[in-house]
């Protein structure tokens, strides 16, 4: 048996409209989230700034279900496959989030809001080794959720490759990388501080937000291999909504910023991970609806969301640029109503582009060459079968 093939990957990945939905969601989150920083919007409305990290939360959780799913799919060949199945995950991964994620580490060397710096001195955000365990700068700060991501991708696949090399099947292979991702990070927030053990820091450590990505895996095996659960969590869906507005209500009063210990801030970050991951059922299940506009919105916003998210700053940085540089800042920056449709806007154009002309050839580059080497194998097997 050969690896999970590019229609199969895309079909889990892209076909589900109430997963684009809640792709969109999460990406529309940590827009406007940012977006918030900026202008004059009303007291209110600006200290809603905070969705943004439920944005990111959200994002890993969707993430990991569906990596988790793709992994769990193709690790039923690690076996046979070994090394080679695992390598070949990480090429399609890879493929689909370095080249932009380098595009915007160059462009961040001169435009990134902490001003210009040099590759030298950045050099490791490369390899990912920004924020595993400390602080990160401001530099390229978006990169930190990257940096979890990619770690996750790295690791976890080693993890059950270890597992069913020790002689275990793919489910309990899986269940036990659950469990590591699970209580590594809640173990590490409370007992290997970073400089501070500020919930804001917090946040942005690799180390300390891999449960998340955990908790979405873990919605994976549920529909895997315990579908039963995985519908009745899609039924029940209003029990972790609740609970996850509850936590969006207690953070807006200031929690957890101002809980009094590590143990409480980390119990923080795993309700969010629980609450959020237990809505993926829900959208997963989620129809289109009768507006096509809508649809459509939904659909193409998720197909650009990961240029949307690398990019929005810098469209928020090149809006405000121009404005300084026509001497329209205190006519438009200051006024919401003006200034958040065009940042929107530019958003959108700057995240086709990038979509378009990076993003989009890396993807047809790796499908194709994922096919050629699905045919390669097949036509391999068959000529040793013949012969």
């Amino acid at each position: 048996m050969n690896n999970l093939s590019t229609t199969d990957t895309a079909s889990i990945v892209h076909r589900s409209f109430g997963l684009d939905v809640c792709r969109t969601i999460a990406c529309l989150l940590v827009v406007f989230g940012h977006m918030l920083g900026h202008s004059t919007p009303h007291p209110v409305l600006a200290g809603f700034s905070f969705l943004a990290t439920f944005g990111v939360d959200l994002f890993f959780c969707l993430s990991g279900f569906l990596i988790g799913r793709i992994l769990m799919k193709e690790a039923a060949h690690w076996r046979e496959q070994k090394i080679a199945g695992v390598t070949g995950f990480w090429y399609r991964r890879w493929m689909r989030t370095l080249p932009l994620y380098i595009f915007f580490f160059f462009v961040s060397l001169r435009f990134d809001w902490a001003g210009a710096t040099t590759f030298v001195e950045q050099f490791h955000y490369l390899v990912f080794a920004q924020n595993f365990a400390w602080n990160m700068t401001d530099f390229y700060r978006l990169s930190w959720s990257l940096a979890v991501e990619e770690w996750f991708y790295y690791t976890f696949p080693l993890v059950m490759l270890l597992i069913i090399g020790l002689g275990a099947g793919i489910k309990r292979a899986a269940v036990i990388g659950i469990m590591v991702f699970l209580l590594v990070p809640f173990l590490a927030r409370i007992g290997l501080p970073i400089q501070s053990v500020r919930y804001d820091d917090a946040r942005y450590v690799v180390l300390y937000r891999l449960d998340a990505i955990g908790f979405g895996v873990l919605i994976a095996y549920l529909y895997t291999w315990h579908r039963p659960v995985f519908q009745s969590l899609s039924s029940f869906w209003y029990v972790p909504f609740v609970l996850a507005v509850t936590l969006i209500v207690l953070t807006r009063q200031g929690l957890p910023w101002t809980a009094g210990s590590k143990f409480e801030q980390s119990l923080f970050f795993t309700c969010s991970a629980i609450f959020f991951a237990a809505l993926i059922p829900a959208f997963f299940n989620l129809r289109a609806s009768r507006f096509d506009l809508i649809n459509r919105f939904v659909r193409y916003t998720s197909l650009i969301s990961y240029s949307i998210y690398l990019g929005h700053i810098f469209a928020f940085i090149l809006v405000i640029n121009v404005l300084n540089r026509y001497g329209l800042h205190e006519r438009i920056y200051t006024n919401p109503w003006l200034v958040y449709p065009i940042f929107i806007s530019c958003v959108y154009a700057l995240a086709h582009l990038s979509y378009t002309f990076i993003e989009k050839p890396f993807l047809k580059l790796r499908d194709v060459d994922s096919f050629s080497k699905l045919k390669f194998l097949k036509d391999f097997q068959r000529f040793g079968a013949g012969k």
